[in-house]
């Protein structure tokens, strides 16, 4: 059974020790490129999608070649040792950062997507998340891998990628981890995380 990690402290990566408790891996501390990552200028829009919300949009990474290729190097880095064969990039600024990662690792990657965005048979689940619920789909014939890295744009509640790791674990299919670029502080101590978790930068 996944035990919980409580994702306490800085965004950085999290792992099960020799002694069975998580312990805490910060990316911030010695990757390369990890403090040009921490000066790039980000974009945050207050009251979208809802009323409350902060919503950072991360286009502003995505539309600037060196931001982007510094956002893909870092995080690269900082994944290396998850030791995965496979991604599952989440719907939808995910796929993105996924596409790029996969190709840094050599793997593949498929998406987890909002309901009826699939062909073929998928499976699906329902899920809360910082603003309202959800449903997410895999396509159980698209998950080549077995040990798996999930990966988004930022991370909130943890929601979304505790849903896609319960997909992937009625497969079979180890979850080793997810990965994203940004770690939204506030939720932090509301999270009962299932998985070692990389982030780059809070926000």
């Amino acid at each position: 059974m996944p035990r919980p990690w409580s994702g306490k402290g800085r965004a950085g990566f999290a792992q099960t020790g020799d002694n069975g408790r998580p312990h805490t891996f910060h990316p911030h501390d010695h990757l390369p490129h990890m403090n040009d990552f921490n000066s790039v200028p980000l974009e945050f829009f207050q009251d979208y999608p809802v009323p409350g919300v902060n919503f950072i949009d991360v286009g502003c990474i995505f539309d600037n070649p060196e931001h982007w290729r510094l956002a893909i190097d870092t995080l690269h880095a900082a994944t290396d040792g998850l030791h995965f064969d496979f991604i599952l990039a989440m719907d939808a600024r995910g796929f993105m950062i996924a596409g790029a990662l996969a190709l840094e690792h050599k793997v593949g990657f498929a998406m987890a997507r909002k309901a009826g965005k699939l062909p073929g048979k998928a499976i699906s689940i329902d899920y809360q998340r910082e603003y309202g619920s959800a449903t997410i789909e895999i396509q159980p014939e698209r998950i080549k891998g077995q040990r798996v890295l999930i990966v988004d744009d930022v991370l909130a509640t943890g929601g979304t990628i505790e849903a896609a790791a319960s997909l992937l674990r009625q497969l079979g299919k180890e979850v080793v981890g997810a990965a994203a670029l940004f770690d939204i502080a506030f939720f932090r101590d509301k999270r009962a995380l299932t998985m070692p978790i990389v982030t780059l930068r809070d926000v």
